[in-house]
C-alpha cells in the first residue's frame, strides 16, 4: 500500500507534469496516484472532495487526514528524498499561507501553463486494479 493517495486533475497538463514530476523522484510505494476522473477509483474514497479538482491536489496520508492544495503539495515533498526541507518549510505555520497564495496564483493559471508546457491530454496510466 502507498504511504499517499494523490488525487489529481488528469484533464490538466500541469497537474499530470507534476504528479509525474513526484513519481520520478519518489521511492517506489510512496504514491498512489488517483485520477479525480477515474469514476471506479473515486468511489473508494467518499471522503475526497471532487469538486476540488478544478483547484488542487488533494493527498490522502496513511495516518487518514486528507490533505488539499499548497497543505498536500507540501506533505508530499516530505516523502522526496532531498526535497523533504522545502516540504516542510511550505507547511511552516507562518509560511503556509503564503505557500498558499502561491499555489492558488498557479491554479487559476494552470491551463497556461499547460499550454506552454504542450501538454493537452493525460499520460500518467490509469490506477493499478486489486
Amino acid at each position: 500500500m502507498a504511504l499517499v493517495t494523490l488525487f489529481y486533475d488528469a484533464d490538466c497538463g500541469f497537474c499530470q507534469s507534476s504528479v509525474e514530476w513526484m513519481l520520478r523522484r519518489a521511492r517506489p510505494g510512496t504514491f498512489d496516484p488517483v485520477a479525480y476522473q477515474d469514476d471506479e477509483a473515486m468511489r473508494l474514497f467518499p471522503m475526497v472532495d471532487r469538486t476540488l479538482a478544478d483547484k488542487g491536489i488533494q493527498a490522502l496520508g496513511e495516518d487518514g487526514v486528507l490533505r488539499a492544495k499548497a497543505r498536500a503539495s507540501g506533505y508530499c515533498l516530505t516523502f522526496l528524498p532531498g526535497w523533504a526541507w522545502l516540504g516542510k518549510l511550505i507547511l511552516f505555520p507562518p509560511v503556509l499561507p503564503l505557500a498558499g497564495v502561491g499555489y492558488a496564483m498557479v491554479a487559476a493559471n494552470r491551463q497556461r501553463l499547460s499550454r506552454w508546457m504542450g501538454r493537452t491530454s493525460c499520460r500518467i496510466p490509469p490506477r493499478a486494479r486489486g
